[in-house]
């Protein structure tokens, strides 16, 4: 074997991070990135996502004064979400009943209700025509959930119905 080519040997294994070089501790060594997706794993997406403001009403949120003469009602799959009546309005926002001050005019085509930290506002989605006024229909709705700077708007689809 001639020479030169002995002397390339220590070059081309200094190239290639010889010895040494295995001897040091990766950073993301297998047990590490295993021991990091066992972590993610048992994460929850609550955890990840924030749960939705907006919730379904508990029997035992509305009292008696929001039970009687139901002026209003946002709902979903025969679960509601917020009512409304001359008393007021209440709602469960962030996991708890919040009670919302009507803060304008509230009607079949809508409402915006208020409480420190949270806005409601409650829109049909469906254009509005001569029965616009209507009474006693449920309409599709959507409600915007606002009021927290920490966290983005939300929206919900859902149905809208006032009665007399």
């Amino acid at each position: 074997m001639p020479r030169p080519f002995l002397l390339l040997v220590p070059l081309l294994l200094a190239a290639c991070g010889g010895p040494e070089e295995d001897d040091r501790p990766r950073a993301n060594s297998v047990e590490e990135l295993e021991n990091r997706l066992e972590k993610l794993a048992d994460r929850t997406v609550e955890e990840i996502e924030p749960a939705p403001r907006l919730g379904f009403l508990r029997r035992s949120d509305i009292g008696p004064e929001l039970r009687a003469n139901p002026a209003c009602r946002l709902h979903r799959d025969r679960r509601l979400y917020l009512v409304v009546n001359a008393a007021g309005a209440v709602a469960r926002i962030d996991g708890r009943r919040v009670p919302l001050a009507v803060s304008g005019p509230v009607g079949p085509t809508g409402g915006f209700f208020t409480a420190p930290g949270v806005t409601v506002s409650v829109g049909r989605t469906e254009p509005t025509g001569n029965d616009a006024a209507e009474y006693g229909m449920g309409w599709p709705a959507r409600a915007t959930v606002g009021g927290d700077k920490e966290r983005p708007i939300e929206k919900q689809e859902a149905t809208w119905i006032c009665v007399r």
